[in-house]
């Protein structure tokens, strides 16, 4: 494999600030130019705030041109222009944090990427392999990634596995941000080894940000990207750095680390004898000639290898594949679930304990009241359960979709498909422990059929809702705290608390937007439809229920309503990640 070689040229990055009434323009890089070659390790480093991680972003096309930034300049593999999508056929990024599913072992973590990546499965195998092997992976290979609830690998073998997920596709291109992020010493040299025995041995093309390196680690950088303030003060070999700094007046001290030192130097606003601008100038009068003469002789080469991409169908196949282990392996998810479903029709059917039975305006009211926790709780179960998880899953599904293993359609289809088992399984759970201890009609199985499916779809609106509300925020904090917001108004208009027929004008239009309602409106039509006869009173707490709630739509109206509220969120969940993608570029 020959590596690839990265170019820019006369490249700008600015960021329009706007503080109260005033805009700023926020230069983060200055017209910079450089070469980061072919099957060499290029570390890219400065104080905070030099620009390194913007550079690194530009180059893997990971920052998004939004209204407030501005990119300029030419950026080019082996010659060639690239986008983000052309970018991820050949190249990999290791994000800083190491975003990887915890209830996933190592091997199969490479192996969900190799499965997306290879059509002949001794070929996948046979990559996963020399992947651990190249890596050192083979003691953990079986071993949990692990999270804050499970026990798993170490922070180096950690790092190493997200090395891995991006090796597995053979990039030509390997960046990083920030490889050594919180390892030790130890680790960090080993992390980097292992960068640089990929170069030689494999003639990659590797480039990363990093934050005072140690000597040991620094002795294994070929090329050098010296940031500051935006602008280069030292781009080339790391043999000929010193050499350079001492030309132009800055000696580094015998046993001193070489880029602590000048680091450090340039970080001293208090030393009045240091002019970055002198620094600069040097830099555009010796060095910047050498590096714009070899931009001139590079000529466009052809890349050598674009990555296989999945089909749709495979892509769903895996995503709902791995989200079925995920689910396995979270047991105490699972068993949570179980719990609370059995647990929460436990509690309503004893506080309702067989009201449909007894007679009169009090076992009426109980009656309606059980029907209508039965809704609420169902609702509230389906939701809460994926509106936290869907969130903590955002930054991994970003991670591949940027170096597109899946597209984002196939992720929400797989992602979604997985809670469907669940879907019907726990209204089921909950509603048959519920509907037996409340005494509700049983006379026909029909009727009792109508009162579960009424449940499991509105449990499929409430896990709708939270892909929606999910999709649509960053986190689960901010999800968490939105939803009493949405829900309250909700149940207000469901039709239970107050009568439909007494809402004002100018509000009663929420009332349908209100899934609630339409599901409660189903079930008490699906109990006390059949039952008209036994309410012949004049009395309001003589009346059947329908006429008492001052219910309308009917049971079947209902139902065919309700049904579009899943579709309708789910449509909007997915408009909504496509959003947020983009956003957080």
């Amino acid at each position: 494999m020959n590596g690839l070689t990265l170019t820019f040229q006369n490249l700008n990055y600015i960021v329009n600030q706007t503080k109260t009434s005033k805009s700023q323009r926020r230069m983060i890089l200055n017209n910079i130019s450089g070469i980061c070659p072919a099957g060499k390790v290029t570390a890219i480093l400065g104080a905070s705030g030099a620009g390194k991680t913007s550079l690194l972003n530009i180059l893997a096309k990971r920052i998004s041109t939004k209204s407030n930034v501005e990119i300029s300049g030419d950026i080019l593999a082996n010659g060639n222009n690239y986008d983000a999508e052309k970018f991820a056929r050949f190249s990999g990024y290791v994000m800083q944090n190491d975003i990887l599913f915890g209830t996933l072992t190592v091997k199969e973590t490479l192996e969900f990427v190799a499965t997306l990546k290879y059509t002949d499965e001794n070929e996948k195998n046979q990559k996963v392999y020399q992947v651990i092997q190249a890596l050192k992976l083979e003691k953990c290979q079986h071993t949990l990634i692990g999270n804050e609830m499970i026990k798993g690998i170490s922070g180096g073998e950690r790092k190493r596995t997200s090395i891995g997920v991006e090796l597995v596709r053979e990039p030509q291109c390997i960046l990083l941000d920030e490889p050594t992020s919180g390892l030790d010493s130890f680790t960090a040299f080993v992390i980097i080894n292992l960068l640089k025995q990929l170069s030689v041995v494999s003639k990659r093309t590797i480039i990363f940000t990093i934050h005072q390196p140690s000597s040991d680690i620094y002795l294994l950088f070929d090329q050098i990207f010296l940031l500051a303030k935006g602008k280069f003060v030292y781009q080339g070999q790391r043999d000929r750095m010193i050499e350079y700094f001492q030309s132009i007046g800055f000696d580094c001290p015998k046993h001193a680390n070489p880029l602590d030192h000048f680091i450090s130097i340039m970080q001293n606003d208090q030393d009045e004898s240091l002019d970055l601008q002198d620094l600069f100038r040097e830099y555009e009068n010796q060095i910047l000639p050498i590096i714009e003469s070899q931009l001139s002789r590079i000529q466009p080469t052809q890349i050598q290898k674009e990555l296989y991409q999945a089909s749709l169908k495979q892509q769903v196949t895996q995503i709902f594949k791995r989200g079925i282990i995920n689910v396995k392996r979270d047991r105490v998810l699972v068993k949570g679930r179980i719990i609370i479903s059995v647990f929460l029709g436990l509690l309503i059917g004893g506080i309702f304990w067989d009201a449909a039975n007894k007679p009169g305006f009090k076992g009426t009211q109980s009656t309606t009241g059980g029907l209508f926790f039965l809704v609420i709780s169902n609702f509230m179960q389906a939701l809460n359960a994926v509106i936290i998880q869907f969130p903590a899953e955002r930054d991994v599904f970003l991670r591949e979709e940027n170096s597109k293993l899946y597209s984002t359609f196939a992720y929400f289809v797989g992602k979604s498909s997985i809670e469907i088992p669940f879907l019907i399984l726990f209204p089921i759970i909950q509603q048959l422990i519920g509907y037996w201890m409340i005494g509700l009609n049983d006379q026909s199985a029909s009727t009792v059929v109508i009162h579960i499916f009424v449940c499991i779809l509105l449990g499929i609106t409430g896990n709708s809702m939270g892909l929606m509300v999910g999709s649509m925020l960053q986190d689960s904090k901010n999800a968490s705290g939105i939803i009493p917001m949405v829900l309250m108004p909700l149940i207000a208009f469901s039709g239970f608390f107050a009568n439909q027929s007494l809402f004002m004008n100018w509000i009663s239009w929420v009332q349908y937007l209100s899934p609630l309602k339409y599901a409660f409106e189903a079930l008490i039509y699906d109990e006390y439809d059949t039952r008209r006869d036994e309410f012949s009173g004049i009395k309001i707490e003589d009346l059947n229920p329908i006429e008492k709630f001052s219910l309308d739509f009917g049971l079947w109206n209902s139902i065919y309503v309700l049904i579009t509220f899943p579709i309708l969120f789910r449509f909007l969940s997915l408009i909504f990640l496509y959003l947020g993608k983009s956003k957080q570029q």
